[in-house]
């Protein structure tokens, strides 16, 4: 999970982690280590706005390292271009905060029972 917003991210991997979830978090891309040691990553849930860089440049890195590895963006600010781009980019979705847990809940659950 890669989110600037500490009380957001700390929120929603505490319940993710409740529900058997293993997550890892970081709160910039800068905090990321090199993208080869993340070969156990089995969905990114990343912000669209962070400081340094954005999720849709965050999200081609990583698919260019992981192609098939699904991402979820989560954004204050959703605009009709954001969801353009991240529709361009094969994302599983773009939710928009704040987020109900049950959303992201049942696209991971939809998510592991495509095999992803």
């Amino acid at each position: 999970m890669l989110d600037d917003d500490e009380g957001f991210r700390n929120a929603l991997a505490e319940n993710l982690r409740d529900d058997g979830y293993h997550v890892i978090e970081y709160a910039t891309v800068r905090e990321v280590p090199p993208l080869t040691a993340l070969g156990e990553v089995t969905v990114v849930v990343t912000d669209y706005d962070m400081p340094g860089t954005n999720g849709l440049t965050f999200a081609d890195t990583f698919h260019a390292v992981y192609p098939n590895v699904p991402i979820i963006m989560v954004t204050g600010v959703c605009t009709k271009s954001l969801e353009t781009q991240a529709a361009a980019r094969g994302f599983v979705s773009l939710l928009r905060k704040p987020i109900q847990y049950d959303q992201l809940h049942d696209l991971l659950y939809q998510t592991s029972s495509l095999g992803c």
